[in-house]
């Protein structure tokens, strides 16, 4: 009989990337089409990748300490 590991797998790593790089691609794509809306680019498409930043490395902060909490 084998064990199973008590580490998280691959999956919750993987989830934990996703939740950090979403938010940059999510306000990257609608800033660009705001600017194509109002016709201002670049400033709401780098704003949007800034703010998509703050936000992933805001979710990857709080899923790192829930992750250290449970080990």
């Amino acid at each position: 009989m084998s064990e199973e590991p008590s580490g998280p797998g691959l999956w919750r790593f993987l989830g934990i990337g996703a939740e950090f790089f979403s938010p940059i691609l999510g306000g990257a794509v609608l800033g660009y089409y705001l600017d194509e809306y109002w016709r201002c680019a670049p400033v709401l498409a780098v704003s949007g990748v800034l703010l998509g930043m703050v936000l992933g490395f805001y979710r990857l902060f709080v899923e790192l300490r829930s992750f250290q909490k449970r080990l």
